[in-house]
């Protein structure tokens, strides 16, 4: 968040605040003392807007504030050397602030206003030990180390609490991660232990957590500044320059989300920061536009800022180049427990036969009340059935281009589609089928291979999730629409495939799976409209090779090798045991239909139904 070469130049305020978590997710826990009380006595909020109390980094202006929602001020600490960027350490009983064009680090007790730790040597740049030049970002670490990029020494270096240097990386002014960057001004810790490294000469380096370097973008926006990761794996940048620009890219660069404009209330002026708030918004500074904002991302909208937009200044509302920014968060107290949800009792039923037992098919629900059942490993080899009618009387109706097994299937306008899976390997095959007859034709290509994925259908449009691509485990959340090549909605937080995949009232649920570290306990809510990714609930044990299917306001979790059907309550975030099955199932199916759930083989010929 650093303008490398930019001397302090004319400012003129502008009134909005905005603040940036840092590398630690925000703890938003919805208590009735908040952290912020905790902190500083500080009541709790009630804005949706603005979680919580945001510190800003007022450069110019020699000071440190922290705002409220209302816009009041609430605690200040003046007489610092051009505050750069201010971030709340771990407890947040101080801030550390890294002083750029002073060649200092301090912090700062919340308390007492006093400074409690410096490094460097004011107004003298250096390399050496004691020494910094031009540093940014400075954190401080859950390990107690403080890491900071030093800018015009090309270096990320991370520092103990007694001033002794415990590791640098980079050192060389040009752009090859981990031994030299081409001006390091961001080192946003990531939760693993790596760093986010934004480089101005046009990089983003993902940096593991011993330092080696785990891949790069090349950004596609001049001078990038302070990246910051997503939980759906997208990359948060802002340009800065005049007119900047906020976006969101993914690892090849491509931009999915921008803002700014280049001219009215959402031209930017040299934004050096945004981030995203625990509550989905998007908050910046603007510097040279003397503002904190909050944006809308789905408007795009600014509906919050503290500060007068191109208008500098000292007094209450006014900034002059905020350059950083924090978020002190202060949970509304919390609405009434919902009372427990009464006990999901199944009833468990044997209501048909498939021709023969059967793993790994795809089935997808039609309308009439039937069941589109297709492919499969029958007798250890893939089928090329597709059968047809309702439970009870499921037949063959036609034959699929190819034997497949471990494919995906949804409804997509008015036809079904299967997509991918494979035989000996995995296929990037779309194959479409007709729900009337089940005549099936080829359909055209996913783009990369892709086997071992789930399905969910949302609004007459498919989402295929997770998956593996032959190579590796897949972590995008593919947005499928007829007639185009798909597109990547969002990103799971790990390569998953074999996982438990549904639809319910509008969002996308993902049960278990296994990933490169083994079976999965995690249960997901995937917004593909907001891009985003939320865990909601955690099974008993780890589960793979399972199928999910919505059943009211739960959802019905099936197979891993197991009898028990576990019910999720995704607003509740609970899941508990509803009932047992006749026998242990592996690699089933499963689908809605008409008030109950439909589960078809996983090693059996049973068609069972639970209700």
């Amino acid at each position: 968040m650093a303008l490398l070469l930019a001397g302090c130049s004319d400012s003129t305020p502008s009134t909005t605040t905005a603040a940036k978590p840092p590398h630690r997710a925000h703890r938003h826990v919805v208590h009735v003392t908040s952290i912020a009380t905790r902190a500083l006595g500080l009541p709790p909020v009630h804005s949706r807007v603005v979680p919580g109390y945001v510190l800003i980094a007022d450069r110019n202006n020699n000071r440190a504030l922290i705002v409220s929602p209302s816009k009041q001020v609430v605690w200040k600490k003046t007489g610092l050397r051009g505050p750069d960027d201010a971030f709340f350490t771990p407890g947040y009983r101080s801030i550390l602030t890294n002083e750029e064009f002073n060649d200092t680090l301090t912090e700062v007790s919340l308390r007492g206003r006093r400074a409690v730790w410096r490094y460097g040597h004011a107004g003298v740049a250096g390399s050496a030990p004691g020494y910094l030049n031009t540093p940014d970002d400075a954190y401080r670490l859950d390990n107690g180390l403080t890491v900071v990029a030093d800018i015009q020494n090309c270096r990320i270096v991370s520092l103990t609490r007694a001033g002794r240097v415990a590791r640098i990386l980079g050192g060389s002014c040009v752009h090859d991660p981990p031994h030299g960057f081409a001006s390091p001004n961001g080192d946003t810790p990531l939760p693993d232990g790596g760093l986010l490294v934004t480089e101005i000469g046009g990089w983003i380096d993902r940096l593991a957590a011993n330092g080696s370097l785990l891949w790069s973008i090349r950004s596609p926006v001049a001078y990038p500044s302070d990246a910051q990761l997503l939980p759906n794996g997208l990359v948060l940048v802002s340009s800065f320059t005049s007119p900047g620009r906020i976006v969101t890219i993914d690892r090849s660069g491509r931009i999915h989300w921008s803002f700014g404009a280049s001219s009215g209330p959402n031209r930017l002026d040299k934004p050096s920061l945004a981030v995203r708030w625990p509550n989905g918004m998007i908050a910046a500074n603007d510097d040279y536009d003397h503002r904190v904002i909050v944006i809308d991302p789905r408007t795009r909208r600014i509906v919050w800022q503290y500060g007068h937009t191109g208008v500098l200044g000292t007094a209450p509302g006014y900034l002059n180049k905020p350059d950083g920014l924090d978020l002190l968060p202060a949970a509304v107290v919390p609405a009434p427990k919902r009372a427990p949800a009464p006990p999901l009792r199944l009833h468990v039923q044997r209501v048909g036969s498939l021709p023969q037992p059967v793993s790994k098919l795809a089935a997808v629900a039609l309308p009439g009340g039937r069941i589109l059942a297709l492919g499969g490993l029958v007798g250890g080899s893939s089928s090329t059935e597709v059968l047809l009618g309702p439970p009870s009387r499921l037949r063959a109706a036609a034959s699929l281009p190819v034997p497949t097994h471990d494919a995906g299937a949804a409804l997509a306008g008015r036809s079904a589609y299967l997509f991918g899976g494979g035989e000996a390997v995995s296929t990037p095959a779309v194959v479409r089928i007709d729900p009337a007859t089940g005549a099936a034709r080829a359909a055209g290509s996913l783009g990369e291979p892709l086997s071992d994925l789930g399905a969910a259908t949302i609004g007459g449009t498919a989402y295929l999730v997770g998956g593996f691509t032959g190579t590796r485990y897949a972590t995008a959340v593919l947005r499928f629409r007829p007639g185009r090549a798909p597109v990547v909605a969002t990103r799971l937080p790990a390569g998953l495939r074999y996982a438990g995949v549904a639809a319910l009232s509008g969002r996308i649920y993902v049960a278990g799976g296994l990933t490169t570290a083994g079976p999965s306990r995690a249960v997901y809510s995937v917004d593909p409209a907001a891009g985003t990714v939320t865990r909601v609930g955690s099974l008993p044990q780890p589960l793979d090779h399972v199928a999910l299917a919505p059943l009211g306001s739960r959802l019905l979790l099936v197979g891993g090798g197991s009898r028990t059907v576990l019910a999720i309550d995704p607003a509740r975030h609970t899941v508990r045991a509803a009932a047992t099955l006749p026998r242990v199932l592996t690699d089933p199916a499963a689908v809605t239909l008409g008030g109950s759930v439909y589960v078809l083989g996983g090693g059996t010929s049973d068609v069972l139904e639970l209700r």
